[in-house]
């Protein structure tokens, strides 16, 4: 595996977790600070890190195709 596909796959098995553990601790926590931490923080985190695993297999495709010509 390349390493690019490979930190893809640790951040998406990550993001997984992260994602459980929000939802979980969302539905015990339910106040202001939790609403301010949804609205400041996590949304933001929903909306970069899809984008961001996205971006690096972009990434990877490219240095493999980059690797290729050299070769």
């Amino acid at each position: 595996m390349r390493p690019l596909d490979d930190a893809h796959e640790h951040l998406k098995a990550d993001w997984r977790v992260l994602q459980t553990r929000w939802q979980a601790s969302r539905a015990q926590w339910d106040d202001a600070v939790a609403q301010r931490f949804e609205k400041d923080f996590w949304q933001e985190c929903e909306q970069v890190l899809p984008a961001t695993m996205q971006e690096i297999l972009k990434l990877s495709e490219v240095l493999a195709q980059a690797r290729r010509n050299v070769k």
